[in-house]
C-alpha cells in the first residue's frame, strides 16, 4: 500500500512550491499503486500545467487529492491557455503535442499507466482560463 498524499507531495519537490497549492483531503490516502509510476504521472501533468501558462501570467497550479470508499481522485488545475476544440479529441493520442519540443508521449503514457490500474484520466478546459486534469483509480 502506498500513501498517495505523501508521494504526490514528494513529486511537487522539483517545482516552485509557491506556485502550487497542494490540497490533500487527508495526509493519509492509501492505494495499491507503483510509486515510480505515480511520480511519473504527477511530474508529467505538472510540467504540462506550467507549460500551458502564458509567460505574462503568474502560474497558479492547484493539486487536490480526494478519496471515496473505493477510489483515489487527483486533480491538477492550471490557469493557462486551455485546450483548443481541435486538440481535445487528440490529446491522449501517442505523438500528439502542441509544443515545439518533446515527443507528445506524456498524456498517452499516463492514460496507459492508469488503464493498467483500472483507472482513467479526463479533463475540463476553458479557453484562456485553464485546464483541470482529473485522474481516478481504485484503491485496490
Amino acid at each position: 500500500m502506498l500513501n498517495i498524499s505523501e508521494i504526490v507531495e514528494i513529486s511537487l519537490d522539483i517545482f516552485s512550491k509557491k506556485q502550487i497549492k497542494f490540497l490533500p483531503k487527508s495526509d493519509k490516502i492509501f492505494a495499491m499503486f507503483d510509486r515510480t509510476q505515480l511520480i511519473r504521472i504527477m511530474t508529467n501533468l505538472l510540467k504540462n500545467a506550467f507549460q500551458a501558462i502564458p509567460d505574462y501570467r503568474e502560474p497558479e497550479i492547484k493539486v487536490v487529492i480526494d478519496e471515496d470508499k473505493d477510489n483515489v481522485k487527483i486533480s491538477i488545475s492550471d490557469n493557462g491557455y486551455g485546450i483548443s476544440k481541435n486538440d481535445m479529441k487528440k490529446i491522449f493520442e501517442p505523438s500528439f503535442t502542441t509544443k515545439t519540443s518533446g515527443m507528445g508521449l506524456g498524456l498517452s503514457m499516463i492514460k496507459s499507466i492508469l488503464n493498467a490500474y483500472s483507472g482513467n484520466i479526463t479533463f475540463t478546459t476553458k479557453s484562456n482560463v485553464g485546464t483541470t486534469f482529473n485522474i481516478k483509480f481504485p484503491k485496490k
